[in-house]
C-alpha cells in the first residue's frame, strides 16, 4: 500500500477547517497533547489524518437535556439547572404558591380575567364602586 504525504496529512489550516473549529483551538490542543502533530522541516507542522480522529467523541446527552429540547419543541422556555440551583427553585416555586394563594384569596378564589381588557373593565368598575 502506497501512501502520499498529500493526501495523510493535514496542515493547522486544513485540520481546523475539517473539524469546524479555530487554528488556535487546533494549536491549543497541540499544546495541551490532545492532538498529535509532527514537524516537518524546521518551521512546517502536519497533522495525520487518523489523529483528527482522536478528537472526536460522541456526544453524551443526558435524559434531562433530552427532556429540556422536547419542552422548547412545545413552546417552553427551559434551561439546564446545575445542582445548586436546586434549593432556589424550589424556594422560588413555593414562594410564587404563596403569592398565588394571596391572589386567590383577595379577589374570592376567582383567578384572573381571560383578557386584558377583562381585566381593566373590572379594576374600572371596583374603583367606580369605591367612589
Amino acid at each position: 500500500m502506497t501512501t502520499t504525504f498529500e493526501t495523510d496529512f493535514y496542515t493547522v489550516e486544513e485540520a481546523a477547517k475539517i473539524l469546524h473549529v479555530s487554528v488556535s483551538t487546533i494549536w491549543r490542543w497541540i499544546e495541551a497533547e490532545r492532538l498529535r502533530a509532527y514537524r516537518v522541516g524546521p518551521r512546517r507542522i502536519r497533522i495525520k489524518k487518523e489523529d483528527l480522529s482522536s478528537v472526536i467523541q460522541p456526544a453524551k446527552i443526558r435524559k434531562e437535556e433530552m427532556a429540556m429540547w422536547d419542552m422548547k419543541g412545545k413552546g417552553g422556555s427551559v434551561r439546564p439547572m446545575s445542582a445548586n440551583q436546586a434549593p432556589d427553585q424550589a424556594t422560588a416555586i413555593r414562594k410564587v404558591l404563596a403569592l398565588r394563594e394571596k391572589i386567590l384569596a383577595r379577589r374570592g378564589g376567582r383567578l384572573l380575567p381571560g383578557s386584558s381588557a377583562d381585566l381593566i373593565k373590572e379594576a374600572r368598575e371596583e374603583r367606580t364602586a369605591e367612589l
